[in-house]
């Protein structure tokens, strides 16, 4: 099935402009025809979708026209242009290796027609044609496609209604979630575009985990957290512009500086500045329910249930990774039944708002500012009620980024003696029970989203990560208290020896 989508390009500036939004939502596999007449702009937007993936506009792109075929590797998304204008016969198209080019990026061919029937189906078949003193563009997509080519239109427009028509979109990062960022510019005046458009679930089973955990599924979640924490003096990005029911935001930006380096190095000093923020993060009494004239926060805790669906990604998918047997209904029995009495005690200790993903990709170091205001604070649209061990967990044993024992050993130092320090009462040792409980938890957790991160959605990437949260998952195990559990992970065979 497909659909059309048409529009008019005044300038040759407009088909730049139109290309670079287009480049944003292209992925691997994605085979992009061009067809139109001698100069018709096939070359322009080519060239324009190129330098996007490369994010420079000074990009060395040479046309095709002779040698038929240009690579560009070092670039975002792999990228093969590909002109058959000279070609003999449309069996050339064979030696040219598109078909396999797109097992590893994106594929552009102009004059495609030349190749008749012998390319697989377009993602995106676009077609330019003079039209007055600019240029028609006519784009024919598959579904799935149209629906990103819609999303990007959309992400036009609301840019367009809010007075930021003229400014460039760069990629800047996606995440484990659904969520994508992009920065936007308009002559060296930055802010953050925040995409959280709702995604189609794989399977019921990851529908039933989303629910289950209370991973924020509404953009407005994120807008009243952000005011409840800046409300409390601390560092959130200002909400520039909002459109809820498409789920876009516009943000402050507060740059990309870490807490670790370019090598994923933690960065002592910033570490200990960002330990002694959670804990005075943790002195305020933060309300479950707030309200405000255009939205509502209301806050869940993080019970038993969450903690469970949590827990079952490490038999989903990462015990069938590592032994390569699913995870019968005896070893799923015998893994809760391990864990319920820590469950009942995880309920009993301390709690505060817990952001949930408090590390380093979400940490953005302010260079020119003093005290708490030094850290910068993105990604809390999770947010529950629960142990506040939860996040110095996230922070201490960082998933990307490889924190040493002797460096996690000071960090907690120094947390705990924040928290002494302060006047709320704090019991150091069922602190460092919770924090074993916590990070057996979540190293549990994010080995599972690894794994299905990888299978499931391609990025392969987060495979680098697993030794040092299989060397967290150890760590954790070594409270003398959890030998019930460490006998479990042994048994289940997800732990070696």
């Amino acid at each position: 099935m497909t659909a059309m989508f048409t529009t008019f390009l005044p300038d040759e500036n407009a088909t730049i402009s139109f290309a670079n939004d287009m480049a944003l939502i292209l992925k691997r596999g994605d085979l992009i025809t061009l067809y139109g007449d001698l100069g018709a702009g096939k070359s322009t937007f080519a060239r324009a979708v190129i330098r996007a993936l490369a994010d420079d506009n000074e990009f060395d792109v040479p046309s095709p026209t002779f040698t038929l075929v240009q690579q560009y590797d070092d670039i975002r998304l792999a990228t093969t242009h590909a002109d058959l204008y000279r070609i003999a016969a449309a069996e050339e198209v064979y030696e040219l290796g598109l078909i396999e080019a797109l097992q590893t990026g994106i594929v552009m061919v102009e004059w495609p027609e030349k190749a008749k029937s012998l390319l697989p189906r377009a993602s995106f078949a676009i077609s330019l044609t003079q039209h007055e003193q600019g240029r028609l563009l006519r784009i024919n997509a598959q579904e799935e496609g149209f629906k990103r080519l819609e999303r990007t239109i959309i992400i036009r427009q609301f840019l367009t209604s809010n007075g930021r028509s003229m400014m460039r979109r760069h990629y800047l990062a996606g995440d484990a979630s659904p969520r994508r960022y992009e920065l936007i510019e308009d002559h060296s005046h930055y802010e953050i575009l925040m995409d959280a458009e709702e995604s189609e679930v794989a399977n019921n089973t990851v529908e039933d985990y989303v629910h289950k955990a209370h991973l924020a599924t509404n953009i407005a979640t994120f807008v009243a957290l952000d005011r409840l924490i800046r409300d409390h003096g601390f560092l959130a990005p200002e909400i520039r512009a909002a459109d809820l029911e498409n789920r876009l935001l516009i943000l402050e930006d507060l740059g990309q500086e870490r807490i670790c380096d370019e090598y994923r190095q933690p960065i002592e000093k910033r570490y200990l500045a960002a330990i002694e923020l959670l804990a005075n993060f943790q002195q305020i009494k933060w309300p479950k329910h707030k309200e405000w004239p255009d939205i509502t926060l209301n806050l869940e805790n993080l019970d038993q249930g969450i903690i469970k669906a949590e827990l079952s990604l490490v038999l989903d998918w990462y015990l069938p990774y590592k032994t390569k047997n699913k995870a019968s209904v005896e070893t799923r029995e015998a893994f809760y039944a391990a864990w319920h009495p820590y469950l009942e005690s995880i309920e009993t200790g301390e709690t505060s708002l817990v952001m949930r993903d408090y590390h380093a990709p979400n940490i953005l170091w302010q260079n020119d500012r003093e005290g708490s205001n030094r850290i910068g604070l993105i990604d809390f649209q999770d947010a529950l009620i629960g142990p506040t061990a939860y996040d110095v967990v996230s922070l201490s044993q960082d998933a990307r980024v490889t924190i040493g024992r002797e460096l996690e050993s000071r960090l907690l130092d120094r947390y705990i003696e924040c928290r002494l320090s302060a006047a709320r009462p704090f019991d150091v040792e069922r602190f460092r029970l919770d924090y074993a409980l916590m990070g057996l938890q979540r190293a549990s957790k994010i080995l599972g989203i690894f794994i299905r991160l990888d299978q499931r959605d391609g990025k392969s990437n987060y495979l680098d990560y697993l030794p040092t949260v299989e060397d967290y998952l150890k760590r954790n195990l070594e409270h003398p208290a959890l030998a019930g559990l460490q006998a479990c992970y042994q048994h289940c065979g997800l732990l070696d020896g």
